[in-house]
């Protein structure tokens, strides 16, 4: 099953699931955040990517620039582990792994969430590649694509066990727009997708390897 097809199936499974009023909120945030063209800010094909360290899962530092001598990298950005359409694409991630479609050492997955809750996905999903923590949303924000949560809609989040100052260990309320680059040896972004709808996510046999 192609990423796009499993992340329709979730939207019908939260229509028929979640209350109303609860959609009604999550769609006019979206709307809103739409409205903005957030989209406009991020990276694009033919920009270098800057550099990073981060820590993995376990506490490990890993540098992207360390990463490209040796391969190529997909660099994917999630908002956390509470959102279900972030624990589809990676899984996207591990089953092309799996699927020897691509190998665990090119692709590196970035949440604002902390450590603790990077290694718990890693563990309870068996996944082979490199989640890393971005605190304040530091890496993000030089790939363009941080925006700041509505207030209206925070106490949602949180009701439903998307407490982000719990997972992002801050008050800032701040995500990345999901966002996956494909970028080569030479540092370059080769393939982008951004989009401001977190229900959309590039498949693995969209990014040519």
């Amino acid at each position: 099953m192609k990423l796009n097809e499993k992340l329709e199936l979730i939207q019908k499974e939260m229509a028929k699931n979640v209350p109303v009023d609860i959609l009604n909120a999550f769609g006019q945030s979206l709307h809103e955040l739409m409205e903005l063209n957030l989209e406009k800010r991020a990276l694009k094909v033919g920009d270098i990517a800057p550099d990073f360290t981060l820590l993995d899962a376990n506490g490990s530092p890993v540098s992207l620039y360390d990463t490209l001598q040796h391969n190529p990298v997909i660099l994917t950005f999630f908002r956390g582990n509470w959102c279900p359409f972030c624990m589809a694409e990676l899984a996207h991630y591990q089953e092309a792994i799996n699927n020897k479609i691509v190998d665990s050492a090119m692709v590196i997955a970035i949440s604002p969430q902390t450590i603790h809750f990077n290694h718990d996905v890693t563990t309870k999903n068996n996944l082979e590649f490199k989640i890393l923590s971005d605190k304040g949303n530091e890496i993000a924000d030089k790939y363009g694509l941080v925006f700041t949560l509505q207030e209206n809609i925070r106490d949602i989040y949180r009701n439903i066990g998307a407490d982000l100052e719990l997972f992002n260990n801050d008050n800032t309320y701040k995500l990345p727009i999901p966002a996956t680059y494909l970028i080569d040896k030479n540092k370059k972004i080769v393939f982008s997708s951004v989009s401001t709808n977190y229900m959309e996510r590039a498949d693995v046999c969209d990014i040519k390897l």
